[in-house]
């Protein structure tokens, strides 16, 4: 079973590698909305199926890979556990009506362990012997080419879980058909933060950079125009190694340039980042945008006087909104004894949001599914539990096939959660 130590252990090392952020919808300037969608009924673009619709009854096939077994074990599983949850929420709906027929929701799920030549063997069995027309998962890169390599040519259209560097060689461009990322960019929120810095913090204005140095000189790049747009300054960026534990020397470096903020960049291993800052007397707000949970910073860090001005783009679990709430009530009813993880939550979306494309075309064609995500570009064309989302990319990625939806943000203060509430992205 799957320890809350355990839990948090693993999510730390995940969440240096995806940039997901659990959120709600948000009007633009950051008021708080209503969620528009829960898991406790088959809600599919804004219909909600309470019983089987007239026509034939089928199976609709849904590949799932994800790396089980290795470090990425715990967040994998409750991916998994999320899309489970949805296909369990339409079984109680008595299915969904695509098109004439009645659909129930069936997920394969393969292990990719966490490497190329897994998901590439994962892949191939989903589409080869279980004749999946959908796949969906994955978190790393090399695993990411590795799918779409086997699902392209076999014509199943392949929604990525998670891109770790946008406008990576293995992400959503031009020239790749049948392949869309359902999964927001994990640079997105960085505006959303300096916002929320300047409102609260207007004396704040020279940044300290700390980034894993894996790639991420077009985050950072992003994250210093649009502080300069706010009259703020990237004053020191520091990389460390893939693997560092000891962020002491790291931090010496940071804490030396004598930063008012400090930003963590898109790592799971912020609260040991937060540590060594705060061990070496910085007392200003700590940023951590990545996915993990401001939860993880009060069990992994403790100390109070640490836990002060901390903003992290993570829901505040402990008061989850109706959205979360009701899908870890199923967690819990499901899995008892297993800690809740919160990628659950953004992983349910995954299939349901294939599932409104799927609805609005009539149709599971996997060409024609695709074609009509990448038409629902409006705010509120997609409903997700984070929020009304829509496609975008077209700027950026050259293509509307990524997923556009609501950031939170939470600040830490005294050992205390204070939620501040959604935030659409600011395009930028």
């Amino acid at each position: 079973m799957m320890s809350g130590k355990k839990s948090v252990a693993l999510l730390c090392v995940f969440a240096l590698l995806v940039s997901l952020g659990v959120a709600v919808a948000a009007c633009g300037e950051g008021e708080e909305a209503a969620t528009t969608a829960a898991p406790t009924t088959a809600t599919t673009g804004g219909t909600e199926t309470t019983t089987a619709p007239v026509g034939e009854t089928k199976t609709l096939k849904i590949g799932g890979i994800m790396g089980l077994t290795g470090p990425l074990s715990i967040p994998s599983l409750a991916f998994m556990r999320g899309w489970e949850i949805y296909a369990d929420v339409v079984k109680e709906a008595g299915g969904v009506k695509i098109g004439n027929d009645t659909y129930m929701i069936e997920i394969i799920e393969e292990d990719s362990k966490g490497a190329a030549e897994g998901a590439t063997t994962a892949a191939s069995k989903l589409v080869n012997q279980d004749q999946v027309q959908f796949v969906m998962g994955a978190m790393l890169e090399t695993e990411v080419a590795a799918i779409y390599s086997v699902t392209q040519p076999a014509g199943v259209l392949y929604a990525t879980a998670n891109i770790n560097i946008p406008e990576h060689a293995s992400d959503v461009s031009p020239d790749k058909d049948l392949f869309v990322r359902l999964a927001v960019s994990p640079d997105e929120n960085q505006p959303l933060d300096l916002d929320y810095l300047r409102e609260n913090y207007p004396d704040a204005v020279k940044i300290g950079v700390s980034q894993p140095d894996i790639g991420y000189e077009g985050m950072f790049d992003r994250l210093k125009a649009s502080a300069e747009k706010r009259g703020m300054e990237v004053v020191h960026a520091e990389k460390w190694a893939w693997g560092t534990t000891d962020f002491i020397p790291t931090y010496t470096n940071i804490v030396a340039s004598k930063p008012d903020i400090i930003f963590a960049m898109n790592s799971g291993q912020a609260n040991d980042q937060l540590k060594a800052a705060r061990q070496l007397g910085f007392t200003g707000p700590f940023v951590s945008n990545s996915p993990l949970g401001a939860d993880v910073f009060l069990v992994t860090v403790q100390d109070p006087t640490m836990l002060t001005d901390v903003i992290c783009n993570s829901p505040d679990v402990t008061h989850p909104n109706d959205a979360m709430k009701a899908l870890m009530d199923r967690w819990t009813a499901k899995w008892p004894n297993d800690g809740f993880v919160s990628d659950a939550v953004h992983a349910y979306d995954i299939p349901w949001i294939l599932v409104q494309a799927m609805q609005k075309a009539g149709s599971t064609d996997p060409a024609v599914v695709l074609a009509t995500l990448e038409a629902m570009t409006n705010r509120g064309d997609l409903q997700t539990n984070e929020g009304p989302g829509y496609m975008g990319g077209q700027d950026r990625f050259g293509v509307n096939r990524v997923l556009y939806r609501p950031f939170p943000i939470t600040r830490i203060m005294n050992g205390e959660l204070e939620f501040a509430g959604f935030f659409d992205p600011i395009p930028e």
